[in-house]
């Protein structure tokens, strides 16, 4: 199993939050703060193992509504 790590950054407010949610003092250790955070995730979050990439469809263009759009212009200028 892959494992993949990233850094993130988090708002003061959040660091608050974070601190009341698992009765931590403000100025707890990163690691303390990280290790909430990945609780959470872990916990609460939608966790997948690996992305899924969609491949977008092939839109085709309203060929009448673009003449219609180009008629009505024409009549305007």
């Amino acid at each position: 199993m892959n494992y993949e790590s990233r850094r993130i950054t988090i708002s003061y407010l959040a660091v608050i939050e974070l601190c009341k949610i698992f009765d931590l003092p403000q100025d707890a250790p990163t690691q303390a703060l990280s290790a909430g955070v990945e609780k959470l995730i872990f916990q609460h979050g939608n966790v997948q193992t690996s992305p899924k990439v969609e491949t977008p469809q092939p839109t085709q263009p309203n060929k009448s509504a673009l003449s219609a759009m180009v008629t009505n212009f024409k009549g305007a200028a």
